[in-house]
């Protein structure tokens, strides 16, 4: 099957079926404390939340008795209580974003699995590459719409990706939330253009709080300057840097400022190569900023970005940077897409909620092409949306190409050898 990419009004979606609907059940842990109230920010991807599970022991982030509140935060600041001044470009977002005619969709397979939560954009091809944790698989578009290739089979299956990111190699990376673990491909020959979905599969890490250990990894990204790779490890409160190699070069961990024993949990996160920092989301609620080369502990003062009428964000899941630096954040309970500038400062939002065309029900991963198109996981409505659009489009091909992929031994050996694209 193919995935199309439609233009226009009134396109009929199917109901949003959730994960608890096809995912046992685990009572979490009892918790205290500050992990009580840290768990009510629900987790990476929203409808995934309820099946957090308390993390192997770390930190002593409490005293008894203690409670703990991110919207207390003394060292906190709301975004829009400074003022920041916004540039002629800035001003002209919210009319390109919500422009119907600059706004297409990526239709996916209607089943009732489907549950698009991550994108990534090969910004040297355009090429779209699609987690789906429902169905678990990821597909590859281009930047029309037409499905080129599809890993699945019961490698995939068995992994559930609920993370995913695409270095400028083509060096693709898939996180499992579930599973506390890394998949890592990397293509048998980069100069093939014929089969250039041929990958070498690794696995990175085990479940844990160890170096090269996870407990439910979110977001990923790759540096694409250096290569490494940064994941948050969500359930550790900590970012571990990767080399290229599959080396855990550093591990950051994330405190409130002067506040040792509150650690932060990364959700996702985005390099601001101008500034040489990371942009962290933490808790589904604010942001902060990173210096790109930190290591070990890290104090942060959370960035609560509110927009004209006082509205921050609530379970934000994706975020990306523009070629400006600009901040785009996907407020997925608020269903919209928040714009701030460098330094965390709201512009503007676009979409609500909704099953038409600019609409969002839930969005998830985002990221944007160098032309500044914004691509977003519309994960309840069971589609890709594209906003802002300027180049023209060409129709979408009817007969997109058969792949194969090959897997060989690696690091982490994974023995089955079946990610042969399945269209």
């Amino acid at each position: 099957m193919k995935g199309k990419l439609n233009e226009g009004h009134g396109a009929e979606q199917t109901s949003s079926y959730y994960q608890q609907e096809y995912y046992n059940y685990e009572n979490p842990y009892k918790k205290k404390g500050v992990s009580n109230k840290i768990d009510r920010f629900v987790q990476r991807f929203p409808v995934l939340g309820r099946f957090y599970k308390q993390p192997p022991s770390v930190f002593d982030s409490s005293e008894p008795g203690q409670q703990f509140n991110y919207d207390e935060m003394f060292n906190s600041i709301v975004s829009n209580s400074i003022t920041n001044e916004l540039t002629a470009d800035d001003l002209t977002l919210n009319e390109r974003y919500s422009d119907k005619r600059r706004i297409q969709y990526i239709k996916l397979q209607a089943k009732d699995q489907t549950q698009p939560v991550d994108i990534s954009i090969h910004h040297q091809t355009n090429k779209i590459y699609l987690c789906d944790v429902g169905r678990s698989l990821v597909e590859i578009f281009d930047i029309n719409g037409t499905r080129e290739h599809v890993i699945s089979g019961t490698v995939m299956s068995k992994f559930q990706p609920t993370a995913i990111v695409v270095a400028s190699d083509r060096r693709l990376i898939v996180a499992s939330y579930f599973n506390h673990c890394l998949h890592m491909y990397y293509p048998n020959d980069t100069s093939n253009q014929v089969n250039c979905y041929s990958y070498k599969q690794f696995k990175l890490g085990t479940k844990g709080n160890q170096i090269h250990q996870f407990y439910n990894p979110a977001g990923i990204a790759v540096d694409n300057s250096d290569g490494y790779l940064y994941v948050c490890d969500r359930g550790n409160y900590r970012v571990q840097v990767i080399t290229p190699d599959g080396i855990c070069e550093r591990i950051i961990e994330l405190f409130i400022h002067n506040k040792k024993n509150y650690p932060l949990d990364p959700v996702q996160l985005a390099f601001q190569p101008k500034f040489g920092r990371l942009v962290c989301i933490i808790g589904g609620t604010a942001i902060c900023f990173i210096p790109k080369y930190t290591n070990g502990p890290v104090y942060v003062n959370p960035l609560y970005i509110t927009d004209t009428n006082g509205l921050g964000l609530d379970n934000a899941s994706g975020l990306a940077i523009d070629t400006h630096d600009r901040i785009f954040i996907s407020d997925t309970d608020h269903h919209r897409i928040v714009i701030c500038t460098p330094d965390g400062y709201f512009i503007t939002s676009f979409g609500m909620e909704g099953c038409g065309l600019g609409q969002l029900k839930r969005p998830c991963g985002l990221d944007i092409t160098n032309d500044g198109t914004v691509v977003v996981t519309d994960s309840g409505n069971k589609r890709i949306q594209l906003f802002g659009l300027i180049r023209e489009r060409t129709p979408v091909t009817n007969n997109p190409r058969r792949e194969s992929s090959n897997v060989n031994s690696g690091l982490f050996l994974i023995e089955e050898h079946d990610l042969a694209a399945t269209m």
